[in-house]
């Protein structure tokens, strides 16, 4: 009987141990969280790994309405997996940086002076902060960590209401060299990115799943409004947003290589 406890023990130690190691493994793809107060005092809060190069590229990630910041966790997975390819093309690039949002209403970025915002009951006018919340991070950060944006090939990557977000802060920002629009809709919430992309002389990539028939009619819409620079791809399934990179290694792979070209 003793035997048989101290073998149910060490079982449970091992557990424990293995899913601490997991948990750890998973907070090191998040670095440095960043708070800040919005013009209209939003504490805003997101989170900075940096790379290990100098002037590396910055991925920026945008969650989708009713996610945080850790739903890009597979994508940044791929991303170093990625890097430790043999691949010829993937040596010539430099390891990127990562900056990661809660966006406005979401995660930690909740607290409006002595309000607390939800985006399940969140009005239009509180969207509309997102483009210029987003901007504002961004430069805190650059400054913070002694960067130059000039210097740096910036890519915005949004899922649905965070792609729309994406192009839009682009335009804010100027020189972005590329924006990944993943389930963008023409309207989310009053946010509406045509402008923009119009606008936009960078890179940018949509994804649509072909069931997800709002985002898709959207989608191709919206690469019409700039064919010169927009190309779109579409997928099977009902999936929206970052779910279409978690439910379709093809997609993945294809966003993975066209980031770090």
């Amino acid at each position: 009987m003793k035997q048989m406890i101290c073998v149910l023990s060490l079982l449970l130690c091992l557990t424990l141990s293995a899913n601490s190691q997991q948990s750890a493994k998973v907070s090191k793809l998040h670095g440095t969280e960043y708070t800040i107060k919005t013009s209209d005092g939003l504490e805003l809060h997101a989170w900075y790994t940096p790379s290990p190069f100098e002037n590396a590229p910055l991925f920026v990630m945008l969650p989708m309405m009713g996610y945080i910041h850790t739903s890009y966790n597979p994508l940044i997975k791929a991303i170093y997996e990625r890097f430790k390819s043999s691949d010829s093309t993937v040596k010539a690039a430099v390891l990127p940086g990562m900056l990661c949002f809660d966006l406005r209403g979401h995660g930690a970025s909740t607290k409006l002076g002595d309000r607390s915002l939800s985006y399940r009951t969140m009005e239009a006018e509180d969207f509309h902060h997102y483009p210029s919340d987003v901007e504002a991070m961004i430069k805190h950060v650059l400054e913070q960590n002694n960067l130059q944006q000039q210097n740096l090939k910036m890519i915005i990557i949004g899922a649905s209401i965070g792609a729309n977000t994406a192009v839009m802060t682009a335009e804010l920002l100027g020189g972005v060299a590329k924006v990944v629009m993943l389930s963008p809709g023409e309207s989310y919430r009053e946010l509406e990115p045509a402008a923009s992309l119009i606008n936009y002389k960078g890179k940018a990539l949509i994804f649509a799943a072909e069931e997800d028939s709002y985002s898709r009619t959207s989608s191709e819409k919206l690469a019409a409004l700039n064919k010169q620079h927009s190309q779109v791809k579409i997928y099977p399934g009902p999936f929206h947003g970052t779910d279409i990179l978690d439910n379709n290694p093809e997609a993945m792979s294809f966003l993975v290589n066209w980031l770090i070209k």
